[in-house]
């Protein structure tokens, strides 16, 4: 594996780990990875303003949380395991046909 790609791999280990969160009286209601927050403000940046807005009008608190609790895998692995899933239901759906 050449340094780019090992470098691009512990870039996205880094913004799946790192979570944004949205919370109102310690309560936390949403908890995303920075990878799908920025992927949701370049897809729709006026909904995420809009959104961000009416959250801070209604009271909610935002945080960001370097190594989320439970979100400690690598991401490789997680896309690894993602794979394997989607394969094994693919096999028991064709399977009971």
């Amino acid at each position: 594996m050449d340094r780019t790609q090992r470098r691009d791999k512990r870039f996205f280990s880094i913004l799946y780990r790192t979570r944004f969160r949205v919370s109102k009286n310690g309560e936390t209601v949403v908890n995303l990875s920075m990878l799908f927050s920025i992927i949701a403000l370049l897809s729709a940046p006026w909904l995420v303003i809009l959104g961000l807005l009416a959250a801070l009008a209604m009271g909610y608190r935002f945080s960001v949380d370097h190594n989320g609790l439970g979100f400690e895998q690598n991401f490789d692995d997680v896309v690894r395991g993602a794979a394997g899933n989607v394969k094994h239901v693919l096999e028991s759906v064709t399977e009971k046909r």
